[in-house]
């Protein structure tokens, strides 16, 4: 895992394009300031990431042919004009380039356009760890305000204020420390009323949640594709919300950009982060984001899959013919044609509302259960609520799980109201309640107390008949726990043993805050924490005669097959159907989420067919069919 180290920490420094060129005259330089302000870079020894804008240089060819706006065309020659835009901002990157390696300073330009790519409003980066690894080397990696493709076959304009965020967001290795905005003014100006008269003034300082309430002060207006200060604005409330402080400084002024990269006092505008205890929607679905994309960039899984440690005994001579086997089994009073869930994997993102959808569409072609994610993004943010409704609004008849968390049910203001809500939201057949104790353990804000968890959840069976199921997220559920559960009301588990996505290993990408608070990140030391599925399957049945899902670590239909007859009646997936419907989505279609479906029918019948086996019933009674060792075997023997 990637660690980081003493002192990784880097300044994001954004020279504006006003700064460097005169915007109302195209293809002008300001050389001696360009020259001024490399030779600060370079005095103050730090290290930075160099952002610049366009200026001159790119933003009237930009508004000429509508660029921001997309594919449009109605407009003659676009194309010409975006690659115009394109090649113009390469001239003004080259020639600040240049102007480092004239005094022996390696600068590297990173081209956005081939890092970044735009999908439905989000930005999915391709490849930061170039960045990262130019950092280590004492490299000065350059950027700057470019085109930007689109996933639908598009593009617009990807602003050097937004590459700063993706940065803030997605850096792994280091942290940033503060994010300095070089302009042709001294800061923010702000308008104040005083006895009916209206009075300019810099804001020398600012709380990131005052920015929404500040009245902007109207300044001279020069061309700016890119939304100008209001714009600026917007970025850095985002930009704040991942703890970074950020200063507004005059880049005209003599030594100030020297001065802001070592944090000497200067005249400007600084914003300081500041959050309230409630975590904010945008962090929430961010966070949602994360926890979609990191999975598919990265390796999270656990080292560890004890389904090796199971074999079935061949049958030479099967008596059943292949095509009259039958998969389909009874979940809650609805037949599915196989004991296939698509386990929960995401929801509270308009990208997660895309995955949804194919997700949905896939498993009601093929006539398979589907859960959501957890729903507490939408219960926040009613906004998010489609991301999760889609599901239903695509698949009208499957088994449809919906998703609450241990963590809402043990707040003391949790109203029955919200597990309603959730119901209601997906017209839901089944309640999961997802016990995630690590996954909470290892994230800076997470919910730690669940005193409050039992009392909140017999008020919830009291009032409700919908079928509830208590569903680890990758820990696996213990026999004591299996008890208490079942003896408490629910109607089934999921027991999301270790083998399969390790949300520990998520959170030690996605947090770098952590290393504020101590040496080593928790997250990597509880990596590979947990009970292994199969074994977590037995431990459940021998308490419990209830319906059980296995998840966690299950790859094939041989494993669904290996889960079924360990004691389990589903088998559950997610991160397979996560792969599947991001090329789906890339691709605009469900082709491979219906195909991963048909594999996964076609290894399991495949198994049942050379056990000599007919039906999902029967295999529920083959143990003597089963052969168990190893490791699996030692975690079985020490009960």
């Amino acid at each position: 895992m990637l660690k980081l180290k003493e002192n990784r920490e880097v300044v994001i420094l954004k020279l504006g394009g006003s700064l460097l060129t005169d915007k109302n005259k195209p293809f002008s330089l300001r050389k001696e300031i360009i020259d001024s302000t490399i030779s600060q870079i370079i005095k103050s020894k730090k290290r930075i990431v160099l952002i610049h804008g366009g200026g001159s240089f790119g933003h009237p060819i930009a508004k000429k042919y509508n660029i921001s706006n997309g594919k449009n065309s109605s407009i003659g020659n676009q194309l010409y004009g975006l690659a115009e835009t394109h090649k113009v901002m390469n001239d003004l990157n080259t020639i600040i380039i240049n102007k480092f390696l004239e005094k022996n300073v390696p600068a590297i330009s990173f081209q956005p356009s081939s890092i970044f790519i735009n999908a439905l409003q989000e930005i999915s980066k391709l490849n930061l760890d170039v960045i990262e690894i130019a950092l280590d080397l004492g490299i000065l990696p350059v950027l700057y305000g470019d085109i930007m493709f689109d996933i639908r076959g598009s593009f617009s304009i990807l602003s050097g204020d937004r590459i700063i965020l993706e940065l803030c967001k997605n850096f792994l290795k280091y942290k940033v420390s503060k994010v300095i905005f070089a302009i042709e003014k001294d800061g923010i100006f702000v308008k104040e009323s005083k006895n009916g008269t209206d009075v300019i003034k810099l804001a020398k300082e600012l709380k990131s949640v005052e920015l929404d309430n500040i009245s902007l002060a109207q300044l001279d207006e020069k061309v700016d594709v890119t939304g100008g200060i209001r714009g600026k604005i917007n970025s850095i409330k985002d930009i704040c919300q991942f703890n970074v402080p950020v200063q507004v400084i005059n880049g005209l002024k003599e030594e100030y950009v020297f001065r802001a990269l070592n944090s000497l006092e200067l005249e400007c505008t600084n914003i300081n982060p500041y959050f309230e205890k409630k975590e904010s929607k945008t962090i929430i679905s961010d966070r949602k984001l994360a926890h979609l994309k990191i999975p598919i960039e990265h390796n999270v899984q656990h080292t560890k899959n004890y389904f090796k440690y199971i074999n079935f005994i061949h049958c030479a001579v099967p008596e059943v013919d292949f095509e009259e086997i039958d998969l389909s089994v009874n979940f809650f009073n609805k037949i599915i044609s196989a004991p296939i869930c698509i386990s929960a994997i995401t929801g509270g993102h308009p990208v997660s509302k895309e995955i949804n959808k194919i997700l949905a569409q896939a498993a009601e072609k093929e006539n398979i259960i589907m859960s959501v994610g957890s729903q507490r993004a939408a219960l926040i943010d009613p906004s998010l609520k489609e991301s999760f409704s889609i599901v239903r609004e695509v698949a009208p008849n499957i088994p449809i799980i919906g998703n609450i968390g241990i963590g809402q049910l043990s707040n003391s203001k949790f109203e029955i109201g919200d597990f309603n809500n959730c119901v209601d939201m997906i017209k839901a057949d089944v309640i999961a309640i997802h016990l995630n104790p690590l996954h909470e353990l290892v994230q800076i804000e997470g919910d730690r107390s669940y005193k409050l968890f039992k009392d909140n959840f017999e008020k919830i069976r009291i009032n409700t008949r919908i079928p509830i199921i208590a569903k680890e997220v990758g820990s696996g559920i213990n026999k004591e726990c299996a008890i208490s559960l079942d003896e408490l009301g629910f109607d089934g588990f999921d027991v999301g043993g270790a083998g399969g996505t390790s949300f520990a290993a998520i959170e030690a990408f996605r947090n770098k805050e952590i290393y504020e608070i101590f040496t080593r990140n928790p997250a990597d030391v509880f990596r590979e924490w947990g009970i292994p599925t199969p074994v977590s399957i037995y431990y459940v049945r021998s308490v419990s005669n209830k319906l059980i899902i296995a998840t966690g670590g299950l790859n094939t239909g041989l494993d669904i097959a290996k889960s079924i007859a360990m004691g389990a009646d589903i088998g559950g997936f997610a991160y397979k159907f996560l792969l599947s419907a991001w090329k789906d989505y890339k691709n605009g279609s469900i082709s491979n989420t219906i195909k991963e479906i048909q594999t996964l029918k076609n290894e399991l019948r495949s198994c049942l067919w050379l056990t000599n086996v007919k039906n999902i019933g029967e295999l529920k009674k083959q143990k003597n069919k089963l052969v168990i060792f190893g490791k699996l075997k030692d975690w079985m023997k020490s009960e």
